[in-house]
């Protein structure tokens, strides 16, 4: 008490020690009925006196190579994650060791138990999560499914593998990139994306060129990349969702030049210059109906205004 009068909450304070030692003697107390009772940890050599096969596949495994003093008030090799063998070892039955065999939500939370504090805290969070796919599904612990990450992410993903096989595609099949580079399997971002802001700020970890700033900037670059880019393969060239014109012409117009009809024969006079058409009297509508990015070449965006002659009319942003 700041005016030196007795302190009233002493007493409650010692009660709840009380009560919690209480507590804790009869959880103790409870423990040792049953019959697990007399369980007890027996090293892994006992588990491979019978288990031969995975003592085989456990040899490089990196649950096998963990230390003690590194999981302080845990412990290692295969007691770790299936729980004490003694009697599991003397009565020969499965049903006195953790086997796994209760399903997806029993054997992930044997694997949270350790990795829930390993950079997975949001794994419950995830859509892998709320589509009950366990652990197991992708990993392998006793070396059985000694695949590439790639590997397990196209066995449910069969769509994006396709996509990969398409004619312009990110280069997941040639190795320079794997599904991990763009997506994290136990975060609970949108799409499983390896960012927590925009999309296209995933993308500028690679094309850092799109990025800008430009002074003229071309909106969809900004908002979404996937506006005009398929993320994983496309049969259109550069990833686009469709080819040209048909992809800018979703927002913009066709140009005023594409409907002018031009004289098939007769030379016109240009700038005080007289030119040929070489083209033919549809020579502007081909021109102007076919590749846009023929005159726009920095669809992304750029420091010079349309017109300038600086880029002899290749900076052509809107």
């Amino acid at each position: 008490d700041p005016h030196g009068g007795p302190d009233k909450r002493r007493p409650c304070h010692f009660l709840f020690l009380v009560l919690d030692c209480v507590l804790f003697l009869a959880g103790v107390a409870t423990a040792g009925d049953g019959p697990m009772a007399d369980n007890a940890y027996i090293g892994s050599e006992a588990c491979f006196d019978c288990h031969e096969a995975a003592d085989l596949g456990m040899e490089a495994d990196v649950h096998m190579l963990i230390q003690s003093f590194e999981v302080q008030g845990r412990e290692v090799g295969c007691e770790g994650c299936h729980g004490p063998g003694k009697l599991h070892m003397e009565e020969s039955d499965p049903e006195m060791i953790r086997t796994f065999a209760e399903g997806a939500d029993y054997s992930t939370k044997v694997c949270m138990d350790c990795h829930a504090t390993k950079n997975l805290p949001e794994w419950e969070a995830s859509i892998h999560a709320l589509e009950a796919v366990a652990c197991t599904d992708c990993h392998g612990v006793h070396g059985k499914k000694n695949i590439k990450p790639n590997q397990a992410c196209t066995a449910c993903h069969a769509d994006a593998r396709a996509q990969f096989e398409l004619p312009s595609r990110h280069p997941l099949r040639e190795g320079k990139m794997e599904c991990s580079s763009c997506h994290n399997p136990h975060s609970a971002t949108e799409f499983m994306l390896k960012t927590r802001m925009r999309k296209a700020d995933l993308c500028y970890t690679c094309h850092q060129d799109k990025e800008g700033p430009f002074m003229f900037e071309h909106p969809p670059v900004q908002e979404d990349c996937n506006l005009c880019h398929l993320p994983h393969g496309s049969v259109a060239n550069n990833l686009l969702t469709a080819n040209e014109p048909t992809l800018c012409l979703q927002c913009h117009d066709f140009h005023f030049h594409s409907g002018y009809r031009a004289s098939e024969n007769d030379p016109q006079e240009i700038g005080g210059i007289e030119r040929h058409n070489p083209w033919g009297a549809e020579g502007f509508r081909i021109a102007y109906t076919t590749n846009c990015t023929g005159c726009h070449a920095r669809i992304h965006g750029s420091d010079t205004p349309s017109q300038t002659p600086t880029n002899y009319g290749k900076g052509l942003t809107q």
